[in-house]
C-alpha cells in the first residue's frame, strides 16, 4: 500500500530587525536631531505644517457646535497624526541621502515606493479612529444634556466644567479617560516606528507592526516618556488654536524618524 506524504510547506520568514535599547532620556536627542532636520528643510516642513494645522483647525471648528465631534476630533488626532507625519519621515530620509529638500510634492512621491503597506496602515488607523469615535459618542450620550445641543458651542465649555464637577458623572469621566489612554497607548505602540519603517524599507504591515511593538516592549520607560512628550507638545498646539502645530507637528514628525533610527538597527 503506498505511503501518503503531506505536502511540504515553506515557513514564512518571521525575523524582525534588531531593536536597540536606548537610555531613558533618548527622546531629548531625538528632538534635537528632529530640530536639525526641520531647520534643513524648513520651507517644505513648515508649509506642510501649515497645511495639517489648518486641516485640524477646520475639522475641530466644523464640529464645534457638537460636543461629541469636538471631543472625537481633538482626542482622536493622536491616532491619525502618524499617517499625516509620513511626509516628514520622507523628508528626513531624503536629508540622510543628500537629496533635494525643496519640493512640496517630493515627500509624497517618495511614499509611493511602499504605497500598499502605507495604504493598509491608513485603513487600520481609520478603523481605530472610527471605534474611538463610537466610544466618545457613548460617553457623551451618558453625560450630555439636551440644552448643550440647543445652545451649541456657547455651552460646551461651561457644560464640560459641570460634567467634571458633578460626582454622578465621575465614573463615566474616569472610564472615558482610562479607555482613551488605552487607545492612545495602543496607537502609539503600533505606529511608533512602524510608519517610518514602511517609508524606509520594503516591508509588509505585519512586520512593521511587530517591530514597533517590539521596540515598545524592549524600551518601555523611554517610550512612555516619548509618548508623554508627544502628548504634551500636541496639547500646546491645541492651546495655541493650532498655530503652535505649524512648528510642533513637523518637529515631532522629524523627531519620530530619529526615534526610528535610534531604535531599529539599519537593514
Amino acid at each position: 500500500m503506498p505511503q501518503s506524504t503531506a505536502p511540504h510547506v515553506e515557513p514564512l520568514p518571521t525575523r524582525l530587525p534588531t531593536i536597540r535599547q536606548v537610555p531613558l532620556l533618548a527622546c531629548l536627542a531625538w528632538l534635537r536631531s528632529g530640530w536639525a532636520d526641520l531647520r534643513a528643510a524648513w520651507a517644505v516642513s513648515l508649509a506642510h505644517g501649515v497645511l495639517f494645522a489648518g486641516l485640524g483647525w477646520l475639522l475641530v471648528t466644523h464640529g464645534w457646535g457638537d460636543f461629541h465631534w469636538t471631543l472625537a476630533f481633538t482626542s482622536g488626532f493622536l491616532i491619525v497624526a502618524p499617517v499625516l507625519a509620513t511626509c516628514f519621515y520622507a523628508l528626513s530620509r531624503s536629508r540622510e541621502k543628500g537629496e533635494p529638500l525643496v519640493s512640496l510634492s517630493r515627500p509624497f512621491y517618495l511614499l509611493r515606493d511602499n504605497a500598499w503597506s502605507l495604504g493598509l496602515f491608513v485603513v487600520m488607523l481609520a478603523m481605530l479612529f472610527s471605534l474611538w469615535e463610537r466610544v466618545t459618542a457613548i460617553a457623551v450620550a451618558m453625560t450630555l444634556k439636551a440644552d448643550v445641543y440647543a445652545y451649541g458651542h456657547k455651552q460646551v465649555f461651561s457644560y464640560t466644567a459641570s460634567i467634571l464637577n458633578d460626582p454622578n458623572h465621575l465614573p463615566v469621566v474616569i472610564a472615558f479617560f482610562a479607555v482613551g489612554a488605552l487607545f492612545a497607548l495602543a496607537a502609539f505602540a503600533l505606529t511608533a516606528v512602524a510608519l517610518p519603517m514602511i517609508v524606509d524599507r520594503q516591508v509588509d504591515p505585519v512586520t512593521a507592526l511587530l517591530t514597533s511593538l517590539s521596540a515598545a516592549r524592549r524600551n518601555p520607560l523611554p517610550m512612555l516618556l516619548w509618548a508623554a512628550v508627544i502628548a504634551l507638545l500636541v496639547s500646546v498646539g491645541y492651546l495655541t488654536a493650532f498655530i503652535g502645530l505649524i512648528v510642533l507637528f513637523p518637529l515631532l514628525g522629524h523627531a519620530t524618524w530619529q526615534a526610528y533610527r535610534g531604535l531599529v538597527e539599519p537593514a
